[in-house]
């Protein structure tokens, strides 16, 4: 038999009023010690051992409350129906203080079978830091002591041309850009790769894109190594997903292919002041064929980059403004072969207008270019210039193409609040779209005309310049769609012949009209 149940059938020992009250102080008291050592066995034990310990904790507290309710309920009945040997005036009362360390006790019993509850719904989950994911540029997650990022893009360009003669370019669908990457940040280290799906192999965009490593922690001196895009003007550095029209202008041809492998430095020594200077292959992407460099001893040769811009309504302090301007400099030699890449398109991506000769020997090639930007509240005004010669023996020819274009925020964004780093990125309206609410987005409307000179080249034609009219609507910042008009006049008229039921039909045209349209969404 229970001891504490001797003490409860004991009619003397009940007469006694201290002695459950005394009792009670007892039990309490082993509560306390029992929650004392409560945090000790969770902090040294694994999940399952703390389960068990709180197990055992909770049915020795039920155990000892049942006990004291029995306790409770003989010194009730005793006061209401005493013995016959005792005085019913001197029945003892059941203390209040022994009923309030009752419920006290109850409530403690209550706490543990909630953590034992708690305990028992996180069996066998993670015990580490919180990860916290959010949408802002991109899909990230990040832990709670910020010691790691990892950050989801991509972007999905759907397109459609149509064109006017269509003898030489196709009215098709295609996808401009599909790509997907991520890039991971620790502490003053970030990585980032990505990958092209749309496998559009004349614009340099095969396979890997993005794969380089950088070092941040000096923000006037950031180093970057492996697989970018070397900066080399301002329509060049954007990011493709928020230039001004669906495609850059032709000065864009001159400038290489869009990404290279090497190193590459860069930052902003002062606010308003961008720099960046790189050093590489000068031979575009890595591909299987371009992975033959490591073996390539007679071609080792590098190009070598220089980019200077400042944007000086920051140095003068003019709210919703931006005054850019800059250029570059860029130098290397390229190998006998190599130049007959060099094919420029209309703006429309229509006809290939001007396809260079190849080059017998190897040549010195330098590259230059001229950038401003004038932007206050919804207006901007943009242009730029590229100069590009090749000098060998027995050649010295200069390739030149620049443009000029306004553009109008109808909804009345500015373009300051997109400035950043040296050129301009994501531009979110003040409403986002939402159908059926009062939010349509932000309109964009803008005109560009452009001139390519290739006449030191015996080609025909060798020049050709270009209008272009665009709208662009800006659902959100993440979606847009595009439309673009676009008409190419040629110095020469030229001439395609084509196949037709067997029969060889040639067509003279000294014009294209192009109608390009996008849907577009990235992260």
């Amino acid at each position: 038999m229970n001891p504490l149940n001797k003490v409860a059938a004991c009619p003397r020992m009940a007469e006694t009023p201290s002695f459950p009250r005394l009792k009670l102080l007892a039990a309490a008291l082993s509560v306390a010690m029992l929650h004392a050592t409560l945090p000790t066995a969770w902090a040294d034990g694994d999940s399952d051992a703390r389960i068990a310990q709180l197990q055992r904790m909770l049915e020795a507290q039920q155990q000892q409350m049942q006990l004291l309710a029995n306790e409770l309920k003989a010194l009730k009945e005793a006061s209401i129906k005493p013995a016959e040997h005792m005085d019913p005036t001197k029945a003892p009362p059941i203390a209040t203080e022994e009923k309030q360390q009752l419920r006290e006790q109850q409530a403690k019993i209550d706490t543990m079978a909630e953590q034992l509850k708690s305990l028992q719904a996180a069996r066998g989950q993670s015990t580490g830091q919180a990860v916290y994911a959010n949408f802002k540029n991109g899909l990230s997650f990040e832990d709670g002591t910020g010691n790691w990022k990892l950050g989801v893009n991509g972007r999905v360009q759907a397109d459609y041309r149509s064109f006017s003669p269509d003898i030489a370019a196709a009215d098709t669908f295609n996808i401009r850009r599909g790509r997907l990457g991520a890039n991971v940040a620790m502490k003053d280290f970030s990585a980032r790769i990505e990958a092209e799906y749309s496998g559009t192999a004349n614009n340099g965009s095969v396979g890997l894109t993005y794969a380089h490593v950088d070092y941040l922690h000096f923000n006037s001196f950031k180093l970057r190594a492996g697989q970018f895009k070397p900066f080399y003007g301002l329509e060049r550095a954007m990011n493709a997903n928020f230039t001004d029209f669906q495609e850059r202008g032709s000065t864009d041809y001159l400038l290489g292919p869009t990404f290279d492998r090497g190193v590459m430095v860069f930052g902003e020594p002062v606010p308003g002041l961008f720099y960046n200077a790189s050093w590489t292959d000068g031979k575009g992407v890595n591909t299987t064929t371009a992975n033959g460099d490591e073996t390539d001893a007679k071609y080792d040769n590098k190009d070598a980059l220089v980019r200077v811009v400042g944007n000086i309504a920051q140095f003068a302090d003019w709210k919703d403004s931006v005054v850019h301007a800059g250029g570059f400099y860029a130098k290397g030699q390229q190998e006998p072969g190599s130049i007959a890449t060099l094919n420029v398109q209309t703006e429309g991506r229509g006809y290939i207008v001007f396809p260079t000769t190849t080059f017998q020997r190897a040549v010195d090639r330098t590259r230059q270019g001229y950038e401003l930007a004038l932007a206050h509240g919804p207006l901007k005004f943009q242009t730029e210039h590229i100069h590009e010669n090749f000098d060998g023996a027995n050649v010295d020819r200069d390739l030149t193409a620049w443009y000029a274009s306004v553009s109008w925020l109808v909804t009345g964004e500015t373009f300051a609040s997109t400035y950043k780093d040296g050129m301009f990125g994501r531009l979110r309206p003040k409403h986002d779209f939402a159908w059926g609410a009062d939010g349509w987005g932000a309109l964009q409307l803008g005109a560009r005309y452009s001139k390519f000179d290739g006449s030191d080249f015996v080609t025909s034609p060798n020049q050709f310049d270009a209008w272009t009219v665009g709208a662009n609507w800006i659902l959100t910042p993440y979606v847009r769609l595009v439309a673009n008009y676009v008409h190419s006049h040629f110095n020469t008229p030229v001439t395609v012949t084509t196949s037709s039921n067997s029969t060889n039909k040639s067509y003279t045209f000294d014009h294209e009209d192009a109608i390009t349209m996008r849907a577009q969404f990235d992260f």
